[in-house]
């Protein structure tokens, strides 16, 4: 059965039962696009990491900067298998793979894309025995509308403040790219302590926070899972701060609430600040752990550090991709108020 993003779908739907908060969020502007996805293999033995390139256009013209994530999931039960995600470069396109390890033979599985969290389409993938994990280049056509961004990736620290001398900007911020699947929390630190002067390593964190079903309480599930997904998840801001403090540096845990004033504060007076963003939109759902105590899941959870604004957006040091980010205020807050505008700022202590 073609469908949505399970993930996303099975998340709206007991979004029903609300989040922790009740702040309203900044609905985004939508474009039309185009994108095209060429699949290597439709079908690869299990085993496979099979690549797959997505281009996106509008109205003729590249979209650079956009979210784009696949999905390959089993055809009737929404078993996800495997979950990528990249950014459109300067040519429109986002190279990707999907890896068909946790499949099996003869399982008939479909291939989603979903560009700026909207769900543009998909095709069929069939698990086989001895397939190839390359070589057969099928064009899937799909168009869509989607959520607007003028997200922009920079390369250099000189980029960053070239456009707007009236910036709030954290000098010294490093670029810095995680180095497991799940650890964007961790390495988020490693890039506000960095900024601060003293970098600590992701590597660090590991046993400070400790792990607990509850990510307010400790880290969710295997940091080197499959990012997407809310089994193997990552942790929340309230768990870091006594592991900060450990190293000298003080935490201060907040959440925006809808409003923006709380993070420009803290960016005005020097401190990185870690923010919980929802890349996907309005993907959350509420659990209950062994406690009873609630809390919220959002598929689709990433960590970036804040270290600066300006009258137009925010300025974020992105450890999924080692790079310098620029989202407007209308893409940031769609993201940030998801997750109720969590977020952790780092000082000395």
């Amino acid at each position: 059965m073609r469908r949505a993003l399970i993930v996303m779908l099975v998340a709206l739907c007991l979004s029903l039962v609300g989040g922790p908060f009740n702040a309203g969020t900044v609905q985004a502007k939508t474009q039309k696009v185009d994108a095209w996805m060429t699949i290597r293999a439709l079908k690869p033995a299990v085993g496979c990491s099979v690549d797959v390139s997505v281009e996106v256009r509008s109205g003729g013209q590249v979209v650079t900067g956009a979210d784009v994530a696949l999905a390959l999931s089993v055809d009737g039960d929404g078993t996800v298998l495997s979950v990528d995600r990249g950014t459109t470069d300067g040519s429109g396109l986002a190279y990707l793979t999907f890896d068909t390890s946790d499949g099996w033979v003869g399982a008939k599985t479909w291939l989603e894309l979903v560009v700026n969290g909207s769900y543009l389409g998909g095709w069929t993938v069939r698990l086989t025995s001895d397939g190839a994990c390359e070589g057969t280049n099928k064009l899937v056509d799909l168009s869509g509308d989607v959520r607007s961004t003028s997200d922009s990736v920079v390369d250099s620290p000189a980029e960053r403040t070239a456009a707007d001398n009236s910036d709030s900007i954290i000098d010294n911020t490093p670029a810095y790219a995680q180095k497991r699947s799940l650890s964007c929390e961790y390495a988020s630190l490693r890039i506000a302590t960095g900024a601060l002067g003293n970098g600590i390593s992701e590597w660090d964190f590991d046993n400070r926070v400790g792990w607990h079903e509850n990510p307010h309480k400790g880290y969710r599930g295997d940091i080197n899972g499959k990012w997407g997904n809310t089994d193997d998840y990552g942790v929340y801001p309230e768990p870091l701060v006594p592991a900060l403090a450990d190293f000298g540096f003080r935490g201060e845990v907040f959440y925006g609430l809808g409003e923006t004033s709380e993070l420009k504060g803290h960016l005005d007076r020097g401190h990185p600040t870690v923010v919980w963003l929802g890349m996907w939109g309005n993907t959350s759902f509420k659990a209950t752990d062994n406690a009873g105590d609630r809390y919220q899941l959002t598929p689709g959870m990433h960590v970036m550090v804040a270290y600066g604004y300006d009258s137009g957006g925010v300025h974020l040091s992105d450890p999924a991709t080692g790079s310098f980010r620029y989202y407007d205020w209308g893409t940031f807050r769609w993201m940030w108020d998801e997750m109720d505008g969590m977020s952790l700022a780092v000082s000395w202590a």
